[in-house]
């Protein structure tokens, strides 16, 4: 969900950028727009740097009264972004951030007995943001926080998550490996499986999934299915494409309307999303890749077409009840996976 109040770019200064394990960069950013973002822990903003490249990351720490942001970055082999923090970005270089997205959030009232976290890599990020709030609320409700990651060098707040553990009460840590080495003497395995072994029943609990996508969707299934865990206290934002390509090659047909009353015909390949489509012909640019979090590709859909349209899934419905836009003509774009039987599809993008 975005927050509406906070919609264009916000200048931001590089402060400090430290090394967090053997990967991870900790980036500390400083607002010089007058008025700075307005965000709720667990939430995501969309980064550009010099040169234009954009990526999205969570939120690694609690809201703060100055307006400062910590990001924490894995350095990817070959990745534009690595590149550019590896070998070009200085202290007091700009970035632009716009959000924030997302509604996995904290939810202070939400009716459940406990807290479940798992995270698995950076995914840490958001779920610290959390926790930082939680956690310094007298009477918060337990929270139990699984970490995983192929080895200890991956955990790279294993230290402060331990320290956490000691000094605050209702709090539990456990750190799981799926690769771990002879010395090490924590759960080996995967965050989910460690989850549903040690809470077979969920029924009073929530859960919050950070990280890879195939242990989100491993957790939401495992968690829901054999733990009992009520479907919509399962929260979770992952960055991954959520429509696979289609095998189809052949073009199709799409009509767009936009905000102005403009109208144009576009001539696209009948697979991939309709997002995908629509941001290679520049009318919009999605931000969470995908993952329906951030409703930047919120269009309209001419009545007879919307029985044509895949099903929305539970994260679809969600968010567009979060944005008010549950009309019954509204859809997202990166939930609609184009097909020739779609062949004219029409749509508007909203202004």
């Amino acid at each position: 969900m975005r927050e509406q109040e906070d919609s264009g770019a916000r200048g931001y200064r590089l402060a400090a950028m430290e090394r967090l394990g053997r990967d991870v960069r900790r980036l500390r950013l400083e607002c010089v727009d007058a008025a700075p973002l307005r965000f709720r822990s667990g939430q995501f903003v969309s980064v550009t740097a010099p040169g234009g490249l954009t990526r999205s990351y969570s939120m690694a720490a609690a809201p703060r009264a100055d307006g400062g942001i910590e990001l924490h970055v894995r350095l990817q082999p070959g990745g534009a972004f690595s590149e550019w923090l590896r070998r070009q970005a200085q202290p007091g270089d700009t970035l632009w951030l716009e959000g924030p997205y997302g509604d996995c959030v904290w939810r202070e009232d939400s009716g459940a007995e406990w807290s479940l976290m798992l995270a698995t890599g950076t995914g840490i990020a958001p779920l610290r943001a959390m926790l930082q709030q939680g956690l310094g609320v007298p009477g918060t409700r337990p929270v139990t926080l699984y970490w995983g990651g192929r080895n200890a060098d991956d955990l790279y707040l294993l230290e402060e998550m331990r320290a956490w553990e000691r000094e605050r009460p209702g709090f539990r840590f456990e750190p799981v490996l799926s690769e771990a080495g002879p010395g090490w003497h924590g759960r080996r395995g995967f965050v989910q499986q460690a989850a549903a072994e040690d809470y077979p029943c969920l029924r009073a609990a929530e859960a919050y999934a950070c990280g890879a996508p195939a242990m989100v969707d491993a957790a939401r299934q495992l968690l829901s299915r054999e733990c009992g865990l009520p479907e919509e206290r399962f929260l979770a934002d992952a960055f991954q494409p959520a429509v696979s390509a289609a095998p189809a090659l052949e073009a199709m047909a799409l009509s767009v309307r936009v905000a102005d009353g403009g109208e144009q015909r576009l001539e696209v390949a009948a697979s991939g999303s309709l997002m995908k489509a629509l941001a290679a012909a520049g009318l919009m640019r999605g931000v969470c890749g995908g993952q329906a979090a951030c409703g930047t590709c919120l269009v309209r859909v001419e009545r007879d077409w919307l029985p044509r349209l895949p099903a929305m899934e539970r994260a679809e419905r969600r968010l567009l009840a979060a944005l008010e836009a549950g009309d019954g003509h509204s859809r997202l774009a990166c939930q609609i996976a184009l097909h020739p039987r779609l062949q004219g599809l029409s749509v508007v993008i909203p202004g």
